[in-house]
């Protein structure tokens, strides 16, 4: 039974990447596997998505961004790391100050406002929202409605402005290597299965581009992912994605969606304008500050910006940099700022 809703769920998600690839939309393969995965959800269908294959799939997109990395572009990352913490500090800054308003419009407790606005991945805020007495599901909504929504919408927004960069495809323009590509896989996905056991979140996808980064950097390049391969992992991932919004889920939270909503639109519009500023500040490409401050998740933004042609390096590391600050500051944050009466929801 399972084992035939997960066929489904590849199948549509598939189907859906086929038919955005045929219409030359922008990221087809990911954002039509999302969008096709989560129609059927919403429809009834019993489509799912596997977390083991999404985890192995993330290890591959890991790979084939990390190598980027060369030895003169790690150079240069790390030459920016005032540019790096002040992206991260800003996107953070923006999701806390956005956090009293949603509890005030959505009447819900500081918590569940403080996990949901900031830019964290769903499972880690939802459970630090429960620990702190917020609502988890609320939160793993507003989690997984910012990630889909800045996935789907990032990319076609960039197609509609004619935004783009030109960074070629390093992974794509290496040679395949199948000898070379399967112990390159097998030992990125141990580093990736070390690191979430140590609990770093987003291990799947860091711990390989770590392994395929390190190697980039230190100017060797087993091999390269072909396009056939990334576009599986794409849908692999675009079906997980898109497999989060069941009925089941929606329906309780109905009344909590539009602000949800609200606030991810919010949020995206705050972190355009700071990346827009920062690029001017320090002289940097717009769309790889667009992508590097957007508030998604940075398989996607960095995979939005290699089909681009941004600096997929610059994106990936902007990315990981608020990943390690929300990882650090998030809960130590919350309690200075609403733990005192933080935990009652507001009157009307």
């Amino acid at each position: 039974m399972r084992a035939g809703r997960l066929a489904l769920g590849l199948a549509l998600g598939a189907a859906g990447g086929a038919a955005f690839a045929a219409l030359s939309l922008p990221l087809p393969w990911l954002i039509g596997a999302l969008v096709a995965v989560a129609a059927a959800r919403l429809s009834g269908l019993p489509a799912e998505a596997s977390a083991p294959l999404r985890n192995g799939c993330l290890g591959v997109i890991g790979v084939a961004l990390g190598a980027y990395f060369t030895p003169a572009t790690a150079a240069l990352i790390a030459a920016k790391a005032p540019l790096l913490l002040v992206a991260a500090a800003i996107t953070l800054a923006f999701g806390a100050l956005l956090a009293p308003p949603l509890a005030r419009r959505a009447k819900v407790d500081m918590a569940t406002a403080w996990f949901s606005s900031i830019p964290g991945g769903v499972a880690d805020m939802a459970m630090l929202a429960q620990a702190y007495g917020g609502r988890p599901a609320h939160v793993a909504l507003a989690q997984s409605l910012r990630v889909c929504a800045v996935v789907v919408l990032v990319p076609n927004l960039f197609a509609l402005a004619g935004l783009r960069g030109e960074v070629p495809q390093i992974s794509a323009l290496l040679p395949f290597r199948p000898m070379w590509l399967l112990p390159l896989l097998l030992v990125a996905w141990a580093a990736g299965w070390l690191l979430v056991r140590a609990g770093v979140r987003a291990g799947w996808m860091l711990g390989p581009l770590a392994v395929s980064g390190g190697l980039a950097a230190a100017g060797i390049a087993p091999s390269g992912v072909p396009g056939w391969l990334s576009a599986a992992a794409q849908v692999a991932l675009g079906a997980s994605l898109g497999a989060a919004f069941g009925r089941e889920t929606i329906r309780p939270l109905r009344r909590y969606l539009p602000h949800a909503v609200a606030q991810v639109l919010l949020l995206m519009a705050a972190c355009g304008a700071a990346g827009v500023a920062l690029a001017w500040m320090f002289g940097e490409s717009a769309g790889a500050m667009l992508l590097g401050t957007a508030p998604g998740g940075v398989a996607e933004m960095s995979l939005t910006g290699k089909v681009l042609g941004f600096d997929v390096a610059l994106i990936v590391t902007l990315h990981v940099t608020r990943i390690f600050l929300v990882t650090l500051l998030t809960p130590p944050a919350f309690r200075l700022l609403h733990r005192r009466g933080g935990g009652a929801p507001p009157g009307p």
